[in-house]
């Protein structure tokens, strides 16, 4: 085999090895950008539910205070 053959099977697996590691590339950013959705998407729900149960506190704080008003008052 001369010289040019081997650069050239040299030059196409390079070709290759570039062509395997960008699309492993492009897997992984597509992959990372859907955690990225899915992790927005969770957080916004955790924040939803944290509303939520801090407006239930209130109310129960409210309620038990209205409690107390009504069992001393009972005294």
């Amino acid at each position: 085999m001369d010289i040019a053959a081997s650069v050239f099977l040299i030059v196409i697996a390079a070709v290759v090895i570039a062509a395997i590691w960008y699309a492993g590339v492009r897997k992984r950013v597509a992959v990372s950008g859907e955690l990225q959705r899915q992790y927005a998407e969770q957080a916004a729900e955790t924040q939803r539910l944290l509303a939520d149960m801090g407006a239930q506190l209130a109310d129960l704080n409210r309620r038990t205070g209205e409690m107390h008003r009504i069992l001393k008052d009972a005294e």
